[in-house]
């Protein structure tokens, strides 16, 4: 076989699935669990290709290496330093079509969760206040609400599609979305969709027009006692000004599996406001989705090394011009 891809950081157990979908491109896989960027950096050094994970990969590692291509497990390559990599032409893959039907189906179940008030209920069990119903809070009817997703993607779409059937109007802002998914309206603008809409929930990427795009002014345009889902990413929300819009009730709850900071700080209040509702980022999760995630990016970091450039490469438009 030729070339050879080192798979780092990852905690999934064996390495069969990525020896096997690295093997159909000729290319070997020798796995090595690594805890810092130290150690990174030793094991991969004559590496052809590295995956990775969690560890935070930057220009100083790169130059010390010999690396072609860096594969990460997911969607998102906020650790790795896409700039750096660029100028020293260094493609960088992800896998941007795996779990698309976990996290919608997450993302569902935070707005049902919510809109239910499963919380507060399951509280009231845990009190020995069963019959002290009203505390759940006021419940309307989906059929006759309006949710607004911002992002209509892969995720996005299937999201509107799954929930089509529940609520009475599906509105959207997605400026980069040619056509709104079957049965949802585009809306003019995201503070329009806020006002507008009863849940809301983000299904967009973190980019520089994206960061903290849910801040304290945007917050408080929210319809009073909505809901705010995200599956996206952590940094969308202003973590700093979220309270205080729970406090208003724009929005009344808050249903979250991404934060800027993960896991959270040990006295993080976020953890203890009664109106947040957090899972530890597991949208993604189920048997299924690993095996693909898996498969696609040792796959994909092999073909690229083989030659064939017909893969998800996050940086190719700036390999293609030669610059960052």
């Amino acid at each position: 076989m030729s070339g050879k891809t080192i798979v780092l950081e990852q905690s999934f157990g064996d390495l069969a699935i990525e020896r096997e979908a690295a093997a159909a491109h000729g290319v070997s896989v020798v796995g090595k669990v690594v805890a810092s960027a130290a150690e990174l950096a030793d094991a991969a050094r004559d590496a052809d290709a590295i995956i990775v994970r969690y560890l935070k990969i930057d220009g100083e590692m790169m130059k010390r290496a010999r690396w072609k291509v860096i594969g990460r497990y997911g969607i998102g390559v906020d650790n790795v330093d896409v700039e750096a990599a660029s100028r020293l032409g260094i493609a960088v893959i992800n896998v941007p079509d795996y779990c698309v039907e976990e996290v919608a189906e997450h993302a569902v179940a935070l707005v049902y969760s919510a809109w239910r008030g499963l919380r507060a209920a399951n509280d009231l069990v845990l009190a020995d206040r069963w019959t002290e119903w009203k505390e759940i809070g006021e419940i309307g009817r989906m059929s006759q609400a309006t949710l607004g997703l911002v992002g209509v993607g892969r995720i996005g779409s299937l999201v509107a599609k799954l929930l089509r059937p529940a609520f009475g109007r599906i509105v959207v802002y997605d400026p980069l979305s040619p056509a709104p998914p079957e049965g949802a309206e585009r809306i003019a603008s995201l503070d329009e969709l806020l006002a507008t809409s009863d849940a809301v929930s983000l299904h967009c990427p973190l980019t520089p027009e994206t960061r903290l795009l849910m801040n304290a002014r945007r917050l408080g345009q929210m319809k009073p006692n909505s809901i705010l889902v995200n599956v996206s990413r952590g940094e969308l929300i202003d973590i700093d000004a979220l309270p205080a819009a729970l406090d208003a009730r724009r929005p009344a709850l808050a249903m979250l599996d991404v934060l800027p900071q993960e896991p959270p700080a040990r006295g993080a209040s976020l953890l203890h406001h009664p109106r947040v509702f957090l899972t530890p980022h597991v949208a993604w999760l189920s048997s299924a989705s690993i095996d693909e995630l898996r498969a696609k990016v040792a796959a994909r970091t092999a073909a690229y090394l083989v030659g064939q450039t017909d893969v998800s490469v996050v940086n190719r438009e700036a390999l293609g011009a030669g610059v960052a």
